[in-house]
């Protein structure tokens, strides 16, 4: 009996090293090619279940290890400023949970609008694909934010940005700026060039996403496209 349970915790730290050794290379497939978002979902829907996201993570997994840290790194070091830390009487589980929903809240809803528009119903293949997808491209919002965070914290420094940044502009009238704060001051300008790069990309996989579910109606897919693209920009931002 003791010697299941160890191998039943043995291959748990396996497939838990596994999907973590996962993530960057997921991560960087969908920034490689915004087209991957959809393409690999459709490619991966059509296999057995069994077989499915064998190469790279599947969207919910990856969503869990990006969207959910941010958020609960954000709630448990940011302070009091965002909605999420003032959530009183849940369990930690509950509290990710809420945080997993909140996060993909515009990816239901634009996998149900265009289900709408096509005419399927949710209990369909095309529902979790489209889900899948729009779930995939919330890595290039919430991908900026996890390094940062990350850098932050490798660096001793707090991950509540607008704290630091009110305490370097302490600094600057001094001019007693150390080591961490120079290094602070590139991983923040990176997190700035990635963010530009990750808003870009989103544009190109929701762009294709839609052009893959409008293939007869261009003018749609533009105005779809922007119209999503602003949506969950503005929803990332006032939630991560």
């Amino acid at each position: 009996m003791f010697e299941k349970l160890i191998d039943s915790f043995e291959k748990l730290c396996l497939q838990i090293i596994i999907e973590i050794l996962l993530v960057p290379v997921t991560i960087f497939k969908l920034f490689q090619d915004t087209r991957k978002c959809y393409d690999l979902s459709v490619h991966e829907m059509e296999k057995e279940e069994t077989e499915r996201f064998r190469d790279y993570l599947s969207p919910i997994k990856l969503s869990v290890y990006t969207s959910v840290i941010v958020s609960v790194l954000l709630m448990d070091y940011s302070g009091q400023q965002s909605f999420i830390s003032k959530i009183k009487g849940l369990s930690m589980v509950e509290k990710a949970l809420f945080i997993f929903l909140m996060n993909n809240f515009t990816a239901v809803i634009f996998s149900v609008i265009l289900l709408w528009y096509k005419k399927e119903k949710v209990n369909t293949v095309a529902f979790r694909t489209l889900l899948f997808s729009f779930i995939y491209t919330t890595v290039y919002t919430s991908t900026p934010f996890f390094l940062l965070i990350l850098s932050a914290m490798f660096l001793g420094q707090t991950v509540n940005v607008q704290s630091y940044l009110d305490h370097l502009t302490k600094l600057a009238d001094s001019g007693a700026y150390g080591s961490r704060d120079y290094v602070f001051f590139i991983v923040f300008f990176l997190f700035v060039v990635v963010g530009i790069i990750g808003l870009i990309k989103l544009f190109k996989a929701l762009h294709h996403i839609l052009h893959e579910n409008f293939r007869y109606h261009p003018y749609v897919v533009w105005i779809f496209t922007l119209l999503f693209f602003l949506i969950q920009v503005y929803y990332a931002r006032g939630f991560i």
